[in-house]
């Protein structure tokens, strides 16, 4: 109980500490790729991901045979929640897009920051696939769910764009209780498989 309330509380500090750094982002050079803008955006929410998890007390593994390609890439998980959502954003090397529920940007300042970090919002399964066709050709990688309205795999074949299978294992450990919530530490391990194109299955090195 302790531990989850030194969350909520590093939570709610750490979104009014940001509201100057969110309307910095708004000002950024246009100039800049957006590859480069992303990075910049996505420094602040991944340190804020990072220290949630931080926080629970938990030893993090992250298993990686190889480096992941440069450009787009897909990291597909099989059961995306929130709690593996947080892990892969927080712990990738490189920025990537993810899709939400729409009721996530009606909340107050996270909603503006998922907006300035493009983040996707749910709707039709043709509307998902424009919008992250739109971030992969701007050379976003994606986190997608084998769950989720599209087929990741699909749209890896289709668009010949490499895909990294992503396990977790203990996120389930991390939060329990129903009503009263309780954090507690656990062993959490971050798998990535090595890079391959569904189309050939042709792997792929950096």
């Amino acid at each position: 109980m302790i531990r989850y309330s030194c969350l909520v509380i590093y939570i709610v500090y750490m979104l009014l500490k940001n509201i100057k750094q969110l309307f910095n982002q708004r000002m950024l050079d246009p100039r800049l790729s957006y590859k480069k803008q992303m990075k910049l955006v996505y420094e602040q929410p991944k340190a804020f991901l990072e220290g949630c998890i931080g926080i629970s007390g938990s030893v993090i593994t992250i298993h990686q045979p190889e480096p992941i390609p440069s450009g787009p890439v897909l990291y597909v998980h099989s059961r995306l929640r929130l709690a593996e959502l947080a892990l892969i954003a927080g712990y990738i090397e490189k920025p990537a897009g993810f899709i939400a529920n729409p009721k996530v940007f009606r909340l107050p300042i996270i909603g503006q920051w998922l907006e300035r970090m493009n983040v996707i919002q749910e709707s039709s399964s043709e509307k998902v696939y424009e919008d992250t066709l739109t971030q992969l050709e701007k050379g976003q990688s994606m986190i997608l769910s084998l769950d989720g309205c599209i087929d990741p795999l699909e749209l890896a074949a289709r668009c010949s764009l490499p895909v990294v299978i992503v396990e977790t294992t203990g996120t389930d450990e991390v939060l329990k209780g129903s009503l009263f919530k309780r954090l507690k530490p656990a062993d959490i391990e971050l798998s990535f498989s090595k890079a391959y194109i569904p189309a050939s299955e042709k792997q792929l090195r950096a």
